[in-house]
């Protein structure tokens, strides 16, 4: 997740702001009926085996005006009731203008958006006025931003990252822990939260990856020399002693941790299609290609890596980041979105579209 504290059709959906008080029914312009144009792209810049197609759905679901307006992190979990929920770090709630400016900053740290077919959903604290972040961190000096997330047991489990600041801007920011909340998916609200690591080097929790037998959890480390990428092992609650892998087996001692890859963006994407494990990740210094690999095992070797998107967007002050896989949205293809925001604080004034998710629908992508 970037920090930016200081620093298609149009579908017809109803988008709610749920706070502690009332929740308010927006109804999305209904919009002059015309033929749905599928923008489909293809470049030399990503492996001409998969072909791209610019997704309107969620494009145009995720351009609103009201309620969640903005975001980052764009994780993803199936609820397995045909729901999903989109999770989200520094969130916009409202100001929004109708010419897609923006004529306020203020911004909560993370929120929760439930999307039930058309229909979405913003969970925050505070109110639709007086927006707070959907979940706080016992230190009030420090906040969230979100991790990935598991259902089990009839319960979500949703990791949280706390963050702290030196104070010298607004990248002088350092995780501070890793919390995990446990979440009744029927009302959001949240039931416990323990404290997983205090002061962690590895951002356990960045993604989960379920499988027959274990629930793998991994992370990032990063150093000097980059960022690399961890995985442990747990049950499906994730409440069984973690296991982690140490380069040839499983050990119980987190220092015993070995890197599986180098080269990983902080959020990146590991799932499972048939026999075959993916590993999806964008160039970790703000760059344009989301590449993706592919294993045999869930702790690697990730190989065969070719690109599969490019995003337009990067140029100028204007980056995009964090590429995330969403593989239970579609079964003929591949939902992945990314991030975008600009180094120009009036770049994102101007408009709102310069910092909120793109989504791509990529087919061709899996191991022949």
């Amino acid at each position: 997740m970037i920090a930016i504290r200081k620093i298609l059709p149009v579908l017809l959906v109803a988008f709610l702001s749920c706070n502690e008080s009332d929740p308010e029914v927006v109804p999305a312009p209904i919009p002059e009926e015309e033929e749905e144009v599928i923008l489909c792209e293809q470049s030399i810049c990503w492996d001409q085996s998969v072909y791209v197609c610019k997704d309107s759905t969620y494009i145009n679901l995720f351009t609103q005006s009201k309620g969640w307006t903005g975001g980052d992190a764009t994780y993803s979990v199936d609820l397995k009731n045909g729901k999903t929920l989109w999770m989200f770090g520094d969130t916009f709630i409202d100001q929004v203008s109708e010419d897609r400016s923006r004529p306020s900053f203020k911004l909560i740290s993370n929120s929760l958006v439930l999307q039930d077919g058309l229909t979405l959903q913003t969970f925050h604290g505070g109110t639709a006025v007086q927006p707070k972040a959907f979940a706080i961190p016992p230190e009030t000096s420090d906040w969230y931003w979100p991790g990935d997330g598991t259902i089990a047991n009839g319960k979500l489990y949703l990791f949280m990252h706390g963050f702290g600041t030196g104070g010298g801007g607004a990248w002088d920011f350092f995780r501070t822990s890793v919390d995990l909340l446990t979440i009744n998916p029927e009302t959001m609200a949240i039931e416990s939260n323990v404290r997983l690591f205090d002061d962690p080097v590895i951002s356990w929790g960045a993604n989960i990856m379920e499988d027959t037998d274990y629930t793998y959890v991994y992370g990032v480390l990063s150093n000097s020399s980059g960022k690399s990428l961890y995985v442990a092992r747990t049950n499906e609650d994730l409440s069984v002693a973690w296991e982690y892998f140490d380069g040839n087996t499983w050990s119980t001692n987190p220092l015993d941790a070995e890197s599986l890859f180098k080269g990983v963006s902080e959020q990146f994407s590991v799932f499972k299609d048939g026999d075959v494990y993916y590993f999806l990740t964008q160039n970790n210094i703000f760059g344009k290609q989301i590449s993706l690999y592919n294993a045999s095992a869930p702790t690697g070797p990730f190989e065969d890596g070719k690109i599969v998107y490019c995003t337009p967007e990067t140029g100028g002050d204007i980056f995009t980041y964090n590429a995330f896989a969403h593989d239970h949205i579609y079964s003929d293809s591949l939902l992945v979105s990314y991030n975008i925001n600009s180094f120009e604080f009036n770049d994102l004034l101007e408009s709102a579209d310069n910092y909120r998710p793109y989504f791509v629908r990529i087919g061709g992508w899996r191991k022949n």
